[in-house]
């Protein structure tokens, strides 16, 4: 009967085995640590979306310096008008013409010209445009106007100077500096993602093998308390006790083998665009290379403050909110404009003479002049100043807790280096301990002075150990990889460039 029920028991491990088998079958992906961090480099949905970002501000660092840019305009327009003879300087009647008759004048206007404004403040408008006015009837004649006008005005006060005009263009620029240093965060974080997801996956590989030994030694229990029953030096109740051992460490290796597929799967993730990937294929790691490390908190900090995104673009932000501090001081000075224009006219029966009139300066007209004005009060410029100092403050503020943030973080990440440091030396040595403890207990119980209990119990302790270092390993290499996170040298160590 004890034959018979240990039969049972590898069968029903063997149908679990084969299912999972069946379930993993597909197309194979080796991996190693390198080539995932390369594969989620080119291949992660998080880091292609944000990589649109530096785009979206150059587009935008593009539209504000187009401010800059000058506006050519080109007009046409045609129209009729129907008025008394008596009234059009210059008209001629036809013999035989009544008084009061009434002629149609048809008008034709050309207009073409440039304005703009420069960094200084400085706009400017240069234009010429022409005219036509005659008409067929009562042989009314046509009179040619055309002009060349020039008009600039130049701010003195409020508005003047490049620091004012080129605010948002100077503000637009660091943004893009700011969006690329997310880029490099969200680089620096998937990196760090598939570090840890590839060290779990190794520790669930491993945690699996675990888990298929521990099994082994109690089905070899089983079959040994077994035998031992059939020529008397046990009772069924050692059998029973080892049966029951198994079961609850199947119920192990199944959990085993499924944290095994998801940890694949999480690493698939990371690392594939396709994600009929996560179905299709399996994944084969080699063991990530060990990962030597002794923290300096000192250079830690010092590299953090040089090259983490976060404080980065909290700099960056600063310096953009007192380009608006600077821009709405400006605001609070009284408009102070130069104005001055220049027009040439040109009056003829045809177009060539009046063009050639105003290169002759015939007819010439022009002036100068400055417009003040303050607003009474002026709250609003006041109130935005006022705001925006406040602002600025407030982020220097900001940018002061996230040193105090940063020094804690790089601090605890080396701590934690050198804890899971301790600890897998530790494990390593528990795990020894429980391996020689296990072989006493079998020792003990092939000479009649142990129990079934006290195996089984050592082996459960062997097989924690076993899995408590392989955790401190794992745990170890996800420190490492926390620490280069924190100090900002993610990027460097792996010998990644963003361009």
């Amino acid at each position: 009967m004890f034959r018979k029920t240990l039969l049972i028991f590898i069968a029903a491990h063997a149908v679990a085995v084969r299912a999972d088998e069946n379930h993993g079958r597909g197309q194979r992906l080796d991996l190693t640590l390198g080539k995932a961090v390369r594969m989620a480099l080119q291949k992660n949905f998080s880091i292609t979306a944000q990589k649109f970002d530096p785009k979206i501000s150059r587009q935008r660092e593009m539209a504000s310096e187009g401010r800059f840019d000058p506006a050519f305009a080109l007009s046409y327009s045609t129209g009729d008008s129907v008025i008394a003879d008596t009234f059009i300087r210059g008209a001629t009647t036809n013999a035989g013409a009544q008084f009061g008759a009434r002629s149609i004048v048809q008008s034709d206007v050309w207009s073409t010209g440039v304005s703009g404004v420069t960094v200084w403040g400085l706009g400017y408008d240069a234009g010429f445009n022409t005219s036509a006015l005659g008409g067929a009837s009562n042989n009314l004649a046509t009179n040619w106007t055309s002009e060349m006008s020039f008009s600039l005005r130049q701010p003195l006060l409020r508005g003047a100077g490049p620091e004012v005009n080129l605010a948002d263009v100077r503000i637009a620029r660091n943004n893009v500096t700011i969006s690329e240093w997310t880029v490099r965060q969200q680089v620096m974080t998937v990196i760090t993602q598939v570090i840890n997801v590839y060290n779990d996956l190794q520790f669930a590989h491993e945690n699996l093998a675990v888990a298929r030994r521990s099994q082994g030694l109690a089905k070899q229990l089983l079959r040994d308390n077994i035998k031992r029953v059939e020529i008397g030096v046990k009772t069924p109740l050692d059998v029973t006790t080892a049966q029951a051992e198994v079961a609850a460490r199947e119920a192990a290796l199944i959990t085993a083998t499924r944290a095994v597929k998801d940890q694949e799967n999480f690493l698939k993730q990371l690392i594939t665009a396709d994600m009929m990937l996560l179905i299709r294929t399996s994944v084969s790691i080699a063991p990530p290379p060990s990962s030597a490390l002794t923290p300096n908190v000192v250079a830690g900090i010092r590299n953090a403050l040089e090259s983490r995104p976060d404080y980065q673009q909290a700099k960056l932000d600063i310096a953009n909110r007192n380009i608006v501090v600077r821009v709405t001081k400006n605001a609070e000075l009284p408009r102070l404009d130069l104005q001055a224009s220049l027009s040439l006219l040109g009056l003829a029966d045809d177009f060539g003479t009046s063009a050639q009139r105003i290169a002759d300066r015939d007819r010439s007209s022009w002036s100068l002049g400055a417009i003040f004005s303050i607003p009474l009060g002026n709250r609003e410029s006041r109130g935005g100043h006022g705001a925006a100092k406040l602002s600025a403050a407030q982020a220097l503020v900001r940018l002061q807790q996230l040193e105090q943030q940063i020094i804690v973080l790089v601090d605890n990440a080396a701590g934690l280096v050198f804890t899971t440091q301790q600890l897998t030396v530790a494990n390593r040595e528990a795990r020894r301990l429980a391996k020689e403890s296990l072989a006493a207990g079998e020792a003990r119980l092939v000479a009649g002075t142990g129990t079934t209990f006290e195996v089984l119990q050592l082996q459960k302790q062997l097989a924690d150990a076993e899995t408590a270092e392989l955790r401190a390993i794992a745990d170890y290499n996800k420190a490492v990889a926390k620490y280069r996170l924190e100090t900002g040298t993610t990027l460097r160590v792996h010998g990644v460039k963003i361009e």
